[in-house]
């Protein structure tokens, strides 16, 4: 390849004028070419990587629906959780020993007050027959 160097003044000259060979002069520059291939590789580049993407994209809309199908399902369970903790709370406030003890006492208040009306009822229905 002719460098710059190489030519005469009056070649320059006529080179001045000729905007055809001062491109391709510029064309033929090694860093212009090595740039053009540069260009070329990472064109190449993209291109496999765009394929590469593309072959991704179907299991990855299925993966992505998959998983917005089981993120459903957990606010689902998330929420039955809820429900049955709320439950569990109130069936156990239910058997806290204070509960359970007014509970006790309550009944116990009945038995004896049913004990106490019995003998009388029993004792005033034996006289009420004589």
């Amino acid at each position: 390849m002719e460098t710059l160097k190489d030519k005469t003044l009056e070649e320059l000259e006529e080179m001045q004028n000729d905007p055809e060979a001062i491109n391709r002069l510029a064309q033929e520059a090694p860093e212009v070419q090595d740039l053009q291939l540069e260009r070329e590789m990472a064109l190449a580049t993209n291109r496999s990587l765009a394929e590469r993407n593309l072959e991704f994209q179907g299991p990855l809309e299925i993966s992505r629906s998959n998983l917005s199908d089981k993120y459903q399902e957990l606010r689902k369970l998330v929420e039955r959780c809820q429900e049955q903790k709320a439950k569990l709370e109130k069936f156990s406030s239910a058997l806290q020993p204070e509960t359970l003890l007014d509970l006790l006492q309550i009944e116990g208040m009945k038995i004896e007050e049913a004990s106490e009306v019995r003998p009388r009822c029993c004792a005033a229905f034996r006289g009420w027959g004589q």
